[in-house]
């Protein structure tokens, strides 16, 4: 596997899309299916899931002609059996449908003998018939048994008993049931980030870098230098092709760079190849866990520019800063403010993501798999969208099998998060109420000098308004009963 040259940049994420489906299709084979629900968020906080809600509880259940059994605590196999006289009904109502509207050589159209249409194509008449009763047969139970399966049934069996009827066996999954334990006191450490002067000079040359100019030049003399590289693997499994990189351009002065790449590039000229040792990240086999090693890479040098950068003066200073300073230190206490307040929110975006990881660590419970790789299939479609955004193909450099696996554990994640914090919400009793929506409304009407009733009548028609005000709440609910340390 080539190495990331930029080890620290994230990868964006999904959400899921509502949908809907109780049983009026059933899949013959398993798969992705969309479930009901929305989830959005790069990490999974106290405020990124706004959940469906749906309380099931089940037992098994029988009567004369079908059966629950319970094969785990989410999946469920539904028996059907149909007696000989109902089949054979099914079956005389859809010959009957099906020879008025063929037409066979030396019979006027829908008046074939029905012997011939059954000869002709009992099969598939036959075959068709049961899939439509298995279908009706499970809208049926479903509606006895409160049934609300997550994602598309599958048909698991399918058999015909000559003179004995039929029966059919569908698997399904539910929600699971969900405990709420006492987290009260449970621990959650705080990580303050402090902006030091580094940060600021960082930010500085990042700034002019972005009004720099560029000058081809034969030699790297020193970081501030944008190459054009391609990377090539040396060590790969024997009767393995070693994978190559795309050609990528990169400034060997971005704090991001590994030291190891800028520091092997630096001093050399275009056309050079170098052999380099690069960390990268790979996954224990069977596992979630990532290990770091080293491994050998060609590196091709293919182009080279001198960064010129702009003197930092009091002409670039108004520049940057929109003619508000004047003066290095004046520009530098504003980035470090900017940089404080971003990082007080990554502070806190950290604690939250601490707080739902020791939640879902506290209720170990089995999740769904037609929620998760709902999820997943979202997170595929955001890549392809993504390609196009960029004027690429949809699938360009996506290996779908690849993807499923690699992110197949994040996506377990995130569905996890969706059920609990919908059982969470549940257990706490937090809801939207009028009062909230009008305090919101009079806050963001003196806000953006919007009128306090449009704005409600907009609230009122959008749950994404009352879905913030939930998460919002059941974050400082949380907070309130955890213990920052």
């Amino acid at each position: 596997m080539l190495p990331c040259v930029c080890p620290k940049k994230r990868a964006g994420v999904a959400k899921l899309a509502d949908a809907r489906d109780l049983g009026s299709r059933i899949a013959r084979c398993a798969g992705s299916s969309p479930v009901s629900g929305t989830y959005c968020s790069a990490n999974f906080s106290l405020r990124s899931t706004i959940l469906f809600s749906r309380k099931l509880k089940f037992a098994l259940h029988y009567n004369l002609n079908t059966t629950i059994h319970e094969r785990s605590p989410i999946a469920r196999e539904l028996e059907i059996n149909v007696d000989e006289a109902e089949l054979q009904s099914a079956f005389d109502d859809a010959y009957k449908t099906m020879r008025g509207r063929l037409s066979l050589p030396g019979f006027r159209p829908g008046k074939a003998p029905l012997a011939i249409v059954k000869k002709l194509h009992g099969d598939a008449i036959e075959g068709d018939t049961l899939e439509k009763l298995a279908q009706k047969k499970f809208r049926e139970a479903a509606e006895e048994h409160k049934i609300e399966p997550l994602g598309a049934p599958v048909m698991t069996d399918l058999h015909r008993h000559p003179g004995q009827g039929a029966h059919f066996k569908i698997m399904y999954e539910v929600q699971p049931t969900i405990e709420i334990k006492d987290f009260t006191g449970m621990e959650v450490e705080k990580k303050n980030l402090t902006i030091t002067d580094k940060d600021v000079t960082d930010r500085i040359e990042r700034l002019r870098f972005g009004l720099a100019e560029r000058e081809p030049t034969s030699k790297v003399d020193d970081a501030h230098t944008i190459v054009k590289i391609q990377m090539t693997e040396l060590e790969v499994p024997e009767g393995k092709e070693g994978g190559r990189s795309e050609e990528t351009e990169i400034y060997l002065a971005d704090p991001e760079i590994i030291p190891e790449l800028q520091k092997a590039i630096v001093g050399a000229e275009v056309g050079a190849k170098l052999i380099v040792e690069l960390p990268h990240r790979t996954r224990e086999p069977g596992t979630d866990m990532m290990k770091e090693e080293v491994g050998r890479v060609e590196v091709s040098v293919l182009e080279a520019q001198k960064v010129l950068l702009p003197a930092l003066d009091e002409a670039l200073i108004k520049k940057i800063s929109e003619d508000k300073f004047s003066t290095e230190e004046e520009l530098r206490g504003e980035i470090k403010r900017g940089l404080e307040e971003s990082a007080a929110k990554h502070t806190e975006e950290n604690l939250e993501e601490q707080i739902v990881a020791k939640l879902m660590e506290m209720h170990p419970f089995e999740v769904p798999r037609a929620i998760s790789n709902a999820i997943l299939g979202q997170m595929l479609e955001e890549r392809e969208q993504d390609n196009v955004r960029r004027g690429f193909p949809a699938t360009y450099g996506i290996d779908d099998a690849k993807f499923r696996e690699q992110y197949q554990p994040i996506a377990d994640a995130r569905a996890k998060w969706m059920l609990l914090r919908d059982k969470l919400i549940e257990s706490e009793g937090i809801e939207a109420t009028d009062e909230d929506l009008e305090k919101l409304a009079e806050e963001e009407s003196a806000k953006y000098g919007v009128a306090k009733e449009n704005l409600l009548k907009y609230y009122h028609k959008h749950d994404s308004i009352q879905n913030r005000i939930v998460s919002d709440k059941l974050s400082a609910r949380l907070r309130e009963k955890v213990k920052i340390v």
